[in-house]
């Protein structure tokens, strides 16, 4: 019997024939629980017996037997509760019901396992399956009425062997008649399904359906069966006579095909069984219920068994003239093959008698050499090379086991005597033949050969063994040639291997395209470079990922190296290129290309070796800013109008023009001198070289030197020195001011009155040398420090590492360029109130652009109270000065910050408020003053130049407007500006313009 298997999960198809079986054999319950005998709780039919046994044998193979069992267990214990029984009596029918499937199942498949239901796909032939197929039905319902009729004396305490017998052949009837029916209308479709597929059939029983007057005797038959049980279960049925029925089941049985007579005998039983119940026929006459029910099931079985017996009869004798007439034609068949083969044979001997002297003068002028030995493994022949390889002739009274050791004879390595069970023409003798099997041949006084040895077995007509025979190939130079071949190949694949390795590995992105740039094979560098998966370049068009500026300007040079390079055949071409990332940012990279050829020199494919070049490139990027802040912090100081002087140890290496007044002299003649023997008077050598020792512990401008400086025509001019000690890479760097003392000297009488204004203009000095030697010594050491870092190092610092360094060196930068830009707009206030450029300002679209500067700061700021308004100001003015508060927000506030403006009369206030402790009350006063920090609160610690706010209100107020503190409501600081709304009629009276971006970037680079 055949499981379901636990490990294989069954198909939808085979759980919907569950469920469409399970469906069936629910009707057929219902059905058999409509015949009930009054009083009892046994029904006369049972249907579902066939129905159960044909859906186990049609679901045997669809791993859906514990599915089956449910269903059937389930289905049966509900129909039987729901018609009338208890639960426990529904319980021992559901499992009556499961011990009969399961044991004629076994009793089947053990019986019959070629038959069709039973595992196999071949129809029920012959009375032996007929009776094992019924003695499988009763046993299998006998098994069950142990487990049915029990249950119900257990339950009322009654036995009736009558019962018992009502069970077993209403059972045995219902299996008969049903499965006949489906297991062979089972087998015809399947035999259908197999050669639609093209499959071989196993079915031998031909399927005789009629025609012509066959059908005629068909209709007859029908038509009499049907006037048969009219008049003998209808209009007299009183006589117990239905023995003339059994006729009509033998007319069926012997003129028809066997589907014709299961199905003839599965509806007059169906017909007898249901008239009888109806109370017609011979059989109603039958006072008991249970006695009835018996008889007219013994009928149907009666009936069924005999049209079976002599249907199946004819079906295997059909089977056993086809399988005779089958035997014949082979038989035939085989005769006539014989007789060929003979005639051949026959044929073949005269050839060979004709051939026998050419082939023996063509087996001496090959270059193989061939062996012959009898049946007792003596040597009769040697052909010619044979003779000349071995040196001796073929002996035929040596004895077998000398030949290894005569003929010299060994195994592959050439220093193992072989044994006579390993010499090729005794194992060809032996096992029948041999192939290939190699041997080296190595005589006294010969070069040894390798050689390789194939041969068979001679056989007589009768089957005896005549001798055997082998032929002999020298291999020598091919085993020398296939072992440096061998090598080189085991040498080129570790190569292959090495290359293969070295060009997933690499830390360098390798590229390999074809002739059109399409990517062939791209390593992980190369991928992760991109943002992309490998998978994803494969096959795409490398042109694709390269920044489009750069593409045309690639693929011509790719192309002019491989048409130069047809004719030289050699060389490579390098140069930077951009690429894409996958995110959208530029991949900076130095990419070599080189062309692959094959032995005649014709390209293959371009090598490309890919490397990432972008941290350099961004550090160069920010060594040329910083070189620009520099240049910009030098010509601020030149613009500060006095004298700038930049050593070098002892070496001048800037002066501005300034200084070169001062001297009298042209710069490039200053940057030749010597300072300190040429610029002061000899006997203030020693004050002038102190400046340049700075205090220890201590980074700080030195104390200003009153000295004078030697004029090119040998007079002196008074001055004041200041220095500044900057840390350089190569030694120690100075900064020196030098201010012109000789107007103050000549007017020192009439500036007395004038001296309080000097100190402060003194002390405004000395804070701006202190906030250079302080805020711009701190961003240019880092930017320095960094960069020798960078340029020393660059070989072994990791990725982070650079990052890291390349960060520092430009937030240094920024803060540098931050600081310079203060000077400068400072230094233009000091000139004078700047004019601005009065324009009609968008208000809402400045502060959007203003704050999208932040950059991650940006979300945290309010601009929801910003309302449609338009202002007159200068745009570039307003920028700087929101910036300045917006920064200054989060600098010394803290999140959230609101920006909200509303209009007053012909005046717009813009607040900008902060969530942060605000400003310290002692500090308020000061609060927009120059260089003016707070030395209390979040503001120590806090890296700035206090001209923020200086710059901030004086750019505001030559606006015509205002910049206000005051402490916000709930904390933090609130500044407001006020600014001149735009009336309709303000424009005109005040010429005011539109906006003009072009006008306004030319505007903020002026203001740096």
């Amino acid at each position: 019997m055949v499981t379901s298997g636990t490990s294989a999960r069954p198909t939808p198809a085979a759980v919907v024939r569950s469920l469409a079986f399970a469906l069936v054999f629910c009707v057929a319950v219902f059905l058999g629980r409509q015949t009930v005998v009054d009083g009892t709780s046994l029904s006369l039919v049972w249907p579902a017996a066939g129905v159960a046994v044909v859906w186990f044998a049609a679901q045997r193979s669809a791993r859906t037997r514990g599915l089956d069992l449910v269903l059937l267990s389930v289905a049966t214990f509900a129909l039987n509760a729901l018609t009338g029984l208890d639960a426990v009596v529904s319980g021992c029918f559901a499992a009556a019901g499961v011990a009969q499937v399961l044991v004629f199942g076994a009793l089947f498949a053990r019986w019959c396992p070629q038959a069709w239901g039973a595992g196999g796909d071949r129809p029920l032939t012959g009375l032996p399956q007929l009776m094992r197929l019924l003695a499988a039905a009763v046993l299998a319902t006998g098994a069950s009425a142990l487990l049915g009729p029990t249950a119900l004396w257990a339950l009322t305490g009654h036995w009736s062997w009558l019962e018992a017998l009502v069970w077993v052949t209403r059972n045995t009837a219902g299996v008969l008649v049903v499965a006949a029916v489906c297991f062979r209308a089972g087998c015809l479709l399947s035999a259908r399904r197999r050669a639609r597929a093209g499959e071989a059939s196993t079915v031998v029983a031909p399927v005789r359906w009629p025609r012509g007057w066959g059908l005629v005797e068909l209709v007859a038959a029908v038509v009499c069966s049907a006037l048969a049980y009219v008049l003998i279960f209808g209009l007299y049925h009183g006589l117990p006579v239905a023995f003339p029925l059994v006729a009509l089941t033998a007319w069926v049985a012997l003129r028809f095909d066997t589907t014709i007579v299961v199905v003839h005998g599965l509806a007059m039983g169906v017909v007898a069984v249901l008239l009888t119940l109806a109370g017609h026929g011979p059989f109603a006459m039958i006072a008991d219920d249970a006695t009835r029910a018996v008889v007219v099931q013994l009928y149907v079985v009666l009936q069924a068994v005999l049209g079976l017996a002599m249907a199946m009869s004819r079906d295997e004798r059909d089977v056993l003239l086809a399988r005779m007439a089958a035997s014949t034609a082979d038989s035939c068949r085989l005769a006539q093959e014989a007789a060929e083969q003979r005639a051949l044979a026959q044929r073949a001997m005269a050839e060979a008698e004709a051939r026998g002297e050419l082939a023996r003068a063509v087996l001496d002028t090959v270059d193989v050499g061939i062996v012959v030995a009898d049946a007792q493994g003596r040597l009769t022949m040697f052909n010619r090379a044979a003779r000349q390889w071995h040196g001796l002739d073929a002996d035929a009274s040596m004895d077998p086991a000398q030949h290894a050791g005569s003929y010299a004879l060994y195994a592959p390595d050439g220093s193992t005597p072989l044994s006579i069970v390993d010499v090729p023409l005794h194992r060809a003798l032996r096992e029948g033949s041999v192939t290939g099997a190699e041997m080296v041949i190595a005589p006294v006084g010969r070069p040894a050969l390798t050689v390789t040895c194939s041969g068979r077995r001679m056989s007589g007509a009768d089957g005896g063994a005549l001798g055997a025979v082998v032929a002999m190939t020298d291999v020598t130079a091919d085993r020398v040639l296939r072992r440096d071949l061998e090598s080189a190949r085991r040498r080129a694949a570790e190569q292959a291997g090495q290359l293969e390795a070295a060009f997933e590995a690499s830390m360098v992105g390798n590229v390999d395209l074809d002739l059109t740039g399409a990517v062939l094979r791209v390593n992980p560098a190369a991928a992760a470079m991109l943002g992309y998966e490998r998978a994803e370049l494969v096959g795409e068009g490398w042109g694709r990922f390269v920044h489009p500026a750069d593409r045309d300007e690639r693929r011509e040079v790719v192309r002019g190296f491989l048409d130069a390079g047809a004719a030289a055949g050699t060389g490579g071409v390098a140069g930077a290129v951009r690429h894409l990332h996958r995110d959208g940012h530029v991949v900076h990279t130095q990419v070599s290309t080189s062309v692959v050829r094959d032995d005649e020199g014709q390209p293959l494919y371009l090598a490309n070796q890919v490397v990432d070049v972008s941290d350099r490139v961004s550090a160069e990027d920010d060594v040329r800013r910083q070189r620009d802040v520099s240049t910009r912090l030098l010509r601020a100081l030149s613009d500060l109008g006095e004298g700038v002087l930049v050593e070098h140890e002892e070496q001048i290496t800037y002066v501005n023009e300034a200084m070169a007044r001062l001297t009298g002299r042209r710069t490039p003649g200053l940057l030749a001198l010597p300072t300190s023997l040429l610029l002061v008077p000899e006997a203030e050598q020693e004050a002038w070289l102190a400046r340049r020792v700075p205090t220890p512990g201590r980074v700080a401008p030195t104390a200003p030197l009153v000295t004078a400086l030697r004029r090119a025509d040998g007079t002196t001019v008074p001055v004041e020195v200041t220095t500044v000690a900057l840390p350089d890479a190569g030694g120690r760097a100075t900064l020196t001011l030098v201010r012109d003392l000789s107007e103050r000297m000549r007017a020192q009488a009439a500036l007395v009155a004038s001296n309080e204004q000097l100190r402060e203009a003194n002390r405004l000095k000395d804070d701006l040398v202190a906030t250079l030697s302080h805020d711009l010594r701190q961003p240019l050491a880092s930017t320095v420090g960094f960069a020798e870092l960078l340029l020393d190092d660059w070989q072994v610092l990791s990725e982070d590492d650079k990052r890291q360094y390349l960060g520092r060196i430009q937030k240094a930068g920024r803060w540098a360029d931050d600081l310079l830009n203060d000077i400068l707009t400072m230094a233009q206030l000091d000139e004078g109130t700047p004019t601005p450029r009065t324009t009609r300002v968008h208000l809402p679209s400045v502060v959007a652009d203003v704050v999208d500067r932040l950059g991650r700061d940006a979300g945290a700021v309010d601009t929801g109270g910003v309302g449609d308004l338009t202002v007159l100001a200068d745009r570039g003015h307003l920028e700087q000065v929101l910036a300045n508060l917006l920064g200054n927000a989060f600098k010394y506030g803290a999140a959230p910050v609101r920006v909200a403006a509303r209009q007053r009369g012909e005046h717009v206030a813009l607040d900008v408020v902060d969530s942060g402790e605000g400003v310290p009350e002692a500090f308020v006063p000061h609060l927009f003053d120059r260089f003016a920090r707070a030395t209390t609160g979040v503001a120590v610690g806090k890296k700035g130049t206090g001209l923020g706010l200086f710059i901030a209100r004086a750019l505001i107020n030559a606006g015509g407007g205002d910049l206000t503190y005051q402490p916000a409501r709930d904390g933090g600081s609130r500044f407001t500006l006020t600014l001149n709304a735009l009336g309709e009629e303000s424009g005109e009276r005040d010429g005011a313009r539109d906006e003009d971006p072009r006008a306004d970037l030319a505007r903020a680079v002026t203001l740096g």
